[in-house]
């Protein structure tokens, strides 16, 4: 059965504790669900991809997670996990990112415009900067994961478009 884009924020939402339904929380409803994704051969430095990702309330609302896995033509292949929270005391929302390269990124959200999301490494870790954002165009979830060297702007690393499942 294929769920509307109300059903779904009204699935997201009857799953957040009171509490817990902020103005940026209901931001990320877009996300929700399954997608499939792909990437072109040079939209990433591991060539043309493929592979899936869902974003899902979990622990009763609590919290997004989000499950990823990419296959590349060229045989490489990619898993991770990100956990998007509230943070309290103001509810601000964050994300923590794991994967099978044993990276660790802590992420600040913001919210640039209707249906886009930027998560952006918080820059008390040492080392370089991360951005990744989401947006939505034409029905079409797009992405992008962009890298800074310490003391420089960011380049894209990574490109890809996603349809949900």
């Amino acid at each position: 059965m294929r769920l509307t884009r109300w059903m779904l924020s009204t699935v997201l939402m009857s799953t957040l504790p009171v509490g817990a339904q902020t103005t940026d929380w209901k931001k990320l409803e877009f996300l929700v669900g399954k997608w499939t994704g792909i990437a072109g051969e040079k939209d990433t430095p591991l060539g043309a991809g493929q592979g899936g990702f869902s974003f899902e309330p979990e622990l009763n609302g609590k919290i997004v997670v989000r499950h990823n896995h990419a296959a590349y033509n060229s045989g490489a292949k990619h898993d991770d996990l990100m956990v998007i929270y509230l943070d309290a005391p103001n509810d601000t929302p964050r994300a923590i990112y794991f994967d099978t390269e044993n990276h660790v990124i802590r992420y600040n959200l913001t919210f640039p415009s209707l249906d886009k999301v930027t998560f952006e490494s918080d820059g008390t870790q040492p080392g370089p900067r991360f951005r990744l954002s989401y947006w939505v165009e034409d029905k079409v979830l797009n992405g992008k994961f962009e890298v800074a060297p310490p003391g420089a702007d960011y380049k894209s690393y990574m490109n890809w478009t996603a349809k949900k499942d």
